[in-house]
């Protein structure tokens, strides 16, 4: 009696990979909207992760929680975040996604009495709980007596509107959408000195994740960034209405 075997072939399409990603309220960037986050780098991330045939979970939470939380956790996502020398060996880095120079905003009540970097330290200086801007700014020579730490953006700018604080600092087009989005007139604001140029925003893995799965989120960012499908997302979030 012959005995066939027939091959089994598989009945179902290979699963999707998963990860989950963190990140912090930073508009355009990253935010809520309609209760669902969204925002420029959010926009690329799921369009990097639907190249990859990736399921990706989206999580808005504190800075802090964000980045801890992907430093403990295998195959997650921290973003927006500057890829900067004292963070190199925190992550594995996927992008650049966007590029990143960040000014120093005051107030218009005392933009006239700052000229130098040293002369922010006689103002209230706000800030992200453990964002790169504050190592920046140590590393340029201000003290850290003058600033103050806020867990989300949404609560620093409201010192700022207030008067509770007097300089922050931001990229040009994170600057904008705050100016819109908490009706801060251009008149109340100056864009007084650039505090870091020539750096860039990633999107940081966990250093225990799977490498098939980085290479096929870098692969997926490079090319939304060779066909202009980064540049039309931008577009989408900074164009004049």
């Amino acid at each position: 009696m012959l005995l066939i075997v027939l091959p089994v072939f598989a009945t179902q399409t290979a699963q999707a990979a998963h990860v989950k990603a963190y990140t912090e309220e930073w508009p355009p960037y990253n935010f809520l909207r309609n209760k669902e986050v969204s925002g420029i780098s959010t926009d690329i991330l799921r369009a990097a992760c639907a190249i990859a045939n990736v399921d990706c979970d989206v999580q808005l939470v504190p800075w802090t929680r964000a980045y801890k939380t992907v430093q403990d956790t295998r195959n997650t996502i921290v973003y927006t975040i500057a890829r900067i020398p004292t963070r190199e060996q925190q992550f594995i880095w996927i992008g650049p996604i966007l590029p990143r120079t960040t000014w120093i905003y005051a107030r218009s009540q005392v933009a006239d009495k700052i000229h130098t970097l040293k002369d922010l330290e006689r103002f209230k200086i706000g800030v992200i709980r453990a964002e790169a801007s504050l190592t920046e700014l140590t590393e340029a020579g201000v003290s850290n007596v003058p600033i103050r730490t806020f867990n989300s953006n949404s609560d620093e700018m409201r010192m700022l509107k207030s008067g509770q604080i007097d300089v922050v600092v931001n990229t040009e087009i994170g600057m904008a959408m705050n100016q819109k989005q908490y009706n801060i007139a251009t008149t109340d604001l100056v864009k007084l000195m650039k505090l870091y140029d020539g750096g860039a925003l990633y999107f940081g893995m966990n250093l225990e994740s799977d490498p098939g799965l980085v290479e096929k989120l870098q692969i997926s960012v490079d090319k939304l960034r060779r066909e202009g499908k980064i540049n039309a997302i931008v577009q989408q979030y900074t164009k004049v209405r």
